[in-house]
């Protein structure tokens, strides 16, 4: 990851699980997925929580993340449906 402060962060709180949304799928979300991946954080991207300048690349995106390890759900998946 590229912040210092924010990766001691997640160590000293033993944070090892993370929800993506973001506002430019091919630039800031496909970056902090590949890091996080990279450094085996379980990383879940919500599908209908991101967003592109092109939203034809938005599909390429979700198959770009999910090659790298993480899951791909939609928000109301994280509903307890009970």
């Amino acid at each position: 990851m590229t912040s210092q402060d924010f990766t001691d962060f997640i160590r000293e709180n033993e944070i090892s699980e993370f929800y993506i949304t973001g506002a430019d799928a091919i630039a800031c979300v496909k970056s902090t997925v590949f890091n996080m991946c990279r450094e085996n954080y379980k990383v879940t991207v919500l599908s209908d929580c991101i967003t592109s300048y092109d939203k034809r690349k938005i599909d390429e995106m979700l198959n770009y993340y999910e090659n790298k390890g993480s899951r791909i759900i939609r928000s109301n998946d994280l509903i307890d449906s009970e």
